[in-house]
């Protein structure tokens, strides 16, 4: 069942639960519930809950493990011994409502692509979050109120929020079900069959009524659909508690065939990009009593303890790297050994623009900068600090792109992170660093650094003002004088909203920090999301004069937050850009009869050697003090060893 309740039950609760419960449904995605509401559902109907801020979950079966979803919520549920199923829940952005945009006259492709950039980010988050389980052999439900209409009720309109559901094979339902519904136009009435928004026409100001509410099934997985419906005070509790009517789908499922081995491994065997901070889970072989859990690096797969649940969170993972892992299940007649299954982790991606040619070509990693009109190519210039119309840098001649003051809103260079998708837990890019080499010629005027809107249709996020002061009202400023005219700066901006934090930094030095929220205003859109992710050198505010020349020797990000110690190691500009010392560390080891040498390149600032007996997360120690020096010699121990170096 999929279920509105209208913020914590609308005009009932009482009777909320009463719709539940008479449906006879098992699996309920609620949209508009949060965590305690979602207690006092399942309290009463003697069932299990999932709390989440807007779309918890609550099963007559008992929920195993949630699993991190970013645009929504998700769980794995265990119907009968050796049979699981998922359930995943959304309730994606009210406005702007795509039918009433058509009722006041936009264009088809207007709302599609306001469609694409309110409701299809976090979306897109979920189906991919999604993308393993559908891939394996285990049911898959999504519910949720998806806050626009379907392109399987409209005779010409592709809305994408319903596209996309099925292109990652998912299946309709209620259309499944009822595949002779009619097509809009014309309007839909707010009693037709299907309609879920919404059973109370007073709600409705502008006749606009559609079936926004939706069970989706995944194709195949044993699972045959038999019958779909909507619920009001037609069929159910009355008078209705909710604006939205309820969807009921049921189903018959083929059970799994029953495996001694433990089955069903999350993350799936050779998933990547799986987060560095994961949840392992599985589905318990049959007769299982405790689990023997081996999880390492591929060469060093280890033992690591003995447990009753079938859940394992190993702690923070290395970026970019191949993790192993097995279950051996412990029965009543033995162990019975599981397979190995494998994962990588997330890599870390860089970005780099240097204007070495002349053009916005990327020096490093694989973004795009790009004029946001013909006005913005025409007035840029490129060239070569020569101490007399630009400074040298350190008293070295640097190449510049050289950025006007934008007159006109569609102005300004916009940047995609092609390698980079959602992180710190949400739906956007939350965790990044953003770093200019930049000059501001005189006198300091408000210059807008980026725009988290690549199409400039509100206030940047970062700025310069004529004080020399780096930072915004939202979440603060640098004392005056930070930035000074005709000079050479190095800023950056450190992103990590899963802590809440925004750090910013002039030539390595720490000048503020703020406090910034988790998919807020100064989280980035990432390669999930259409479109261009960020906006340089632009303001929206045509009330004043918000724009300011600037020559920028390079633009850096990385899709991680720096530590204040990188980005001290980065100090002040340079002709030679900014990722040269961020380049991977390599390190190189070898034997001599009773010490190892050690040698590395790469990275920058102080170094950190570190050991372990197995390289398992958790190991790590550290070897003598950090050192700036990129070679060590030590002595050779009896044991087998692993070494690495950290940059500090």
């Amino acid at each position: 069942m999929s279920f509105n309740i209208w913020v914590q039950g609308g005009l009932s609760l009482a009777r909320c639960i009463d719709a539940i419960r008479n449906s006879d449904a098992d699996l309920v995605g609620l949209q508009e519930c949060n965590a305690a509401t979602a207690q006092a559902i399942a309290t009463s109907l003697g069932w299990h809950a999932f709390g989440a801020a807007d779309t918890s979950i609550v099963s007559r079966y008992p929920i195993r493990a949630s699993i991190p979803s970013g645009g929504g919520s998700g769980v794995s549920i265990e119907l009968a011994p050796g049979q699981l199923v998922y359930l995943f829940n959304c309730h994606l952005p009210a406005y702007p409502y795509g039918p009433y945009s058509m009722r006041e006259g936009q264009t088809q492709s207007f709302v599609i692509a306001q469609e694409e950039q309110t409701r299809m980010p976090p979306l897109n988050q979920l189906l991919k979050v999604m993308a393993p389980y559908l891939a394996g052999p285990a049911p898959c439900f999504l519910t949720g109120d998806f806050n626009a209409p379907s392109h399987l009720d409209y005779a010409d309109f592709p809305w994408p929020t319903s596209k996309a559901p099925l292109a990652a094979g998912l299946r309709d339902a209620y259309r499944d079900a009822h595949p002779d519904l009619r097509t809009y136009p014309p309007a839909f009435a707010f009693d037709d069959h299907g309609i879920t928004w919404t059973p109370i026409a007073a709600q409705e100001p502008n006749d606009a009524f559609d079936r926004i509410d939706f069970v989706y099934y995944s194709d195949g997985d044993g699972i045959a659909l038999l019958e779909a419906f909507e619920l009001d005070d037609r069929n159910s509790a009355a008078p209705w508690p909710s604006d939205h009517r309820a969807v009921l789908a049921a189903f018959r499922l083929t059970p799994p065939e029953p495996s001694p081995k433990a089955t069903l491994p999350w993350p799936n065997d050779g998933l990547t990009d799986v987060a560095c901070n994961p949840t392992l889970t599985w589905l318990p072989g049959t007769g299982a009593l405790t689990h023997d859990v081996y999880f390492g690096p591929t060469q060093a797969i280890a033992l690591l303890t003995n447990q009753t649940t079938a859940t394992f969170i190993p702690g923070t993972l290395e970026p970019g790297a191949t993790y192993s892992w097995r279950i051996d299940e412990h029965t009543a007649s033995g162990i019975v050994t599981g397979d190995v299954w494998s994962f990588t982790t997330q890599p870390i991606h860089y970005y780099e623009w240097r204007f070495i040619d002349g053009n916005l070509a990327p020096s490093v990693g694989q973004g795009v900068l790009a004029y946001a009109d013909a006005a913005t190519a025409a007035l840029t210039r490129f060239g070569v600090a020569d101490d007399e119309t630009v400074p040298l840098m350190n008293g070295q001649p640097t190449r510049y792109l050289y950025a006007p003051a934008f007159a006109g809103a569609s102005n300004g260079y916009r940047v995609s992170f092609e390698q980079s998708g959602p992180n710190g837990g949400g739906i956007y890019l939350n965790q990044f660093t953003l770093i200019w080499d930049l000059l501001i010629p005189s006198p300091l005027g408000w210059t807008p650094l980026f725009n988290t809107n690549p199409q400039n249709a509100n206030d940047a996020d970062f700025y310069i003002d004529p004080s020399g002061r780096v930072g915004i009202g939202a979440l603060g400023y640098s004392a005056a004088g930070t930035v000074r005219p005709d000079t050479w700066h190095r800023l950056a901006f450190v992103a990590d909203f899963a802590l809440g934090t925004a750090r910013w930094y002039v030539d390595g030095r720490p000048v503020f920090t703020g406090s910034a929220a988790l998919d807020g205003r100064h989280s980035l859109y990432s390669n999930v999301d259409p479109g261009p992710d960020l906006l340089l050198f632009n303001e929206g505010d045509t009330s004043g004069v918000y724009t300011h020349p600037v020559c920028l020797s390079a633009f850096f990000m990385a899709d991680r937050p720096l530590s204040a110690a990188e980005v001290e190691a980065l100090g002040r500009p340079s002709p030679e850009g900014i990722t040269v010392r961020l380049r991977p560390i390599e390190l190189a080891i070898a034997r001599d009869a009773a010490h190892l040498r050690l040698a590395w390149i790469g990275g920058g600032g102080f170094y950190q050697l570190q050991t372990s007996p197995n390289a398992l997360p958790g190991t790590w120690v550290d070897m003598d003090a950090p050192t700036p020096d990129m070679g060590v010699v030590i002595e050779a121990g009896a044991t087998a060893s692993f070494y690495r170096i950290a940059a500090r």
